[in-house]
């Protein structure tokens, strides 16, 4: 069961079974405790932060590098799925893919948060030209993988 946890330096939280054993912010071992999830609510929501579409992108562009998969070149489709990703956190709060619809149940729209888990869908899995749902993420073609790892 995923659990909520505080760095006691720098008030980093974070959400799993086990906590970091190094805080990624300030460097500390072991500097993290667990909390409960109505105190990590109101520690993350005292840290407003305001992420516009060009800085997400960058954070979609990084999430790729090294990978398998790229983001797809196809600039127009990138634009209106951002879009899409946009407008499901101003109307639900979080950034849902925009091809997939929610549940109301939290736990399970948690894996709809973008980007999901697409590794494991049939749309990108054990093809060679795979994609996520939605199309924004593509796996690289083995030119490009090998071109991408060896920095060319």
């Amino acid at each position: 069961m995923k659990r909520f946890w505080r760095c006691f330096v720098f008030n980093d939280l974070h959400l799993g079974i086990n906590p970091p054993q190094i805080c990624p912010t300030c460097k500390m071992k072991n500097a993290y405790l667990e909390i409960s999830s109505e105190e990590a609510l109101k520690i993350s929501s005292s840290k407003k932060i305001e992420m516009d579409k060009n800085v997400f992108l960058l954070s979609i562009h990084k999430l790729a590098v090294g990978k398998e998969f790229m983001v797809t070149p196809q600039e127009e489709k990138v634009e209106m799925l951002l879009e899409g990703i946009f407008e499901n956190e101003a109307r639900y709060g979080l950034k849902f893919c925009p091809c997939r619809l929610t549940t109301k149940n939290l736990e399970e729209d948690l894996k709809l948060i973008y980007p999901c888990n697409f590794l494991i869908h049939e749309t990108y899995r054990g093809k060679e030209d795979g994609e996520c749902w939605c199309g924004l993420f593509i796996r690289r073609r083995k030119n490009e993988w090998i071109d991408h790892f060896l920095g060319k």
